[in-house]
């Protein structure tokens, strides 16, 4: 099963699950704030993946410290995402756009801030293990894993509608320059190093 199946299938719809359980929101909201958050997530993975600096910090927080373990535990990955991972891994991957984010999931879902904080920090964790499971699966390497989530990406934009799209890129886009490349560029730079 390849990632893209493995998020939009059977372990997307177990996220919103656990999303719409752990903050006790209804199964819509979950699937509005699941719907705009995953995208959001692995666009910033694929924009850091596409520096060397990048791909390879990605690739190694991802064999170091993702790949073992699956993702039959999803909440145990919660737990762990909302006692202070899922934060610490949010501020590697989007960095000072977090809060632009978080808004914009807040919005798109009808819920609260704090709760589209939460969706993004229980998501991250389980991205990065998706990522994990695959890059360890197919036996890729730095430029396998930056590849597996350029086909990722693109697919996703093709199959999502024009409005969403947009709605990635201007959050993604923080100095407004049209290009999201340099925006996210070094973000990766440090991801995880303890």
């Amino acid at each position: 099963m390849d990632l893209q199946q493995l998020l939009n299938g059977a372990l997307g719809q177990q996220a919103t699950q656990l999303v719409s359980n752990q903050l006790g929101i209804d199964q819509s909201q979950a699937q509005n704030a699941v719907g705009l958050a995953l995208p959001t997530l692995l666009n910033a993975l694929n924009n850091n993946a596409s520096s060397p600096d990048g791909a390879s910090s990605l690739f190694n927080a991802i064999t170091k410290d993702h790949s073992s373990g699956g993702l039959e535990d999803l909440a145990g990955i919660a737990q762990s995402a909302l006692g202070g991972e899922g934060s610490s891994i949010l501020q590697h991957i989007l960095g000072g756009i977090q809060p632009n984010v978080e808004n914009a999931v807040s919005q798109n879902a009808g819920i609260s801030g704090s709760q589209a904080s939460q969706v993004l920090q229980i998501l991250a964790p389980i991205v990065l293990k998706a990522l994990g499971s695959q890059t360890q699966a197919q036996g890729l390497d730095i430029g396998g894993l930056a590849g597996l989530l350029s086909n990722v990406v693109g697919n996703q934009q093709q199959q999502a509608a024009p409005q969403q799209n947009n709605i990635i890129s201007k959050l993604l886009d923080r100095n407004n320059d049209g290009n999201v490349i340099d925006d996210v560029a070094g973000l990766l730079g440090n991801l995880f190093k303890k």
